[in-house]
């Protein structure tokens, strides 16, 4: 798929955005209260794993993953990413769909973590939007530019959990994006066509 001008701008930053991805261990329980002080408290413990120098980067990976995936709503930002094409699809399609679309975002976080140095993240404030609906505030103090970054986290109906469906970077939704991207090519072309597309790039473990 081309790449669009948003996602130039997305590649230059979205190894910061990984940080806090990265910066969820064990917070799938995690209480209103405690998203920003829970979130700050592990950004240390993330940046500590990407500095290490004496793990292979296979293991790096797995740890990576053990890290972000519990606070990712990958059911709610698969159904955004489709938007009205998820209606179209099968219960098989939709896990299809779901499988090959979160291998695609650790994909991408994987990729862009090469480009990590040492950038400062700073976990400013939570804003209730209203009862199920929660920003966290964030900032990159970059060496030439300072990027806000915003996590979109929803409270699901299973368990009360708090968790991310979608990140704002400097004022661009990234499940916008990646919606639009499968709009306009699901316009001529199939399904399949785009499972296979996502299936391109597969995560070496």
């Amino acid at each position: 798929m081309r790449r669009s001008p948003v996602q130039s701008v997305k590649q230059s930053v979205f190894t910061i955005m990984s940080l806090l991805l990265l910066s969820s261990i064990q917070v799938s329980a995690i209480q209103e209260s405690n998203i920003a002080t829970h979130m700050k408290s592990n950004i240390d413990k993330t940046t500590d794993l990407l500095q290490n120098k004496m793990i292979e980067a296979h293991e790096k990976n797995s740890k990576i993953f053990e890290l972000f995936d519990p606070v990712f709503d990958y059911n709610s930002m698969s159904k955004i990413a489709l938007g009205k094409n998820w209606k179209k699809l099968s219960s098989q399609q939709r896990i299809d769909f779901k499988n090959a679309f979160t291998l695609k975002l650790k994909q991408s976080y994987i990729d862009k973590l090469q480009l990590y140095t040492d950038e400062k993240v700073i976990v400013n404030k939570t804003e209730k939007l209203k009862r199920t609906r929660i920003k966290l505030h964030t900032v990159l103090i970059g060496k030439e530019q300072d990027y806000k970054i915003v996590y979109k986290f929803h409270r699901t109906k299973i368990n009360s959990e708090w968790l991310i469906y979608d990140v704002e970077m400097i004022g661009v939704s990234i499940m916008k994006t990646y919606r639009k991207q499968f709009s306009e090519f699901l316009s001529s072309n199939t399904f399949d066509d785009l499972i296979k597309e996502l299936n391109k790039n597969k995560i070496n473990n």
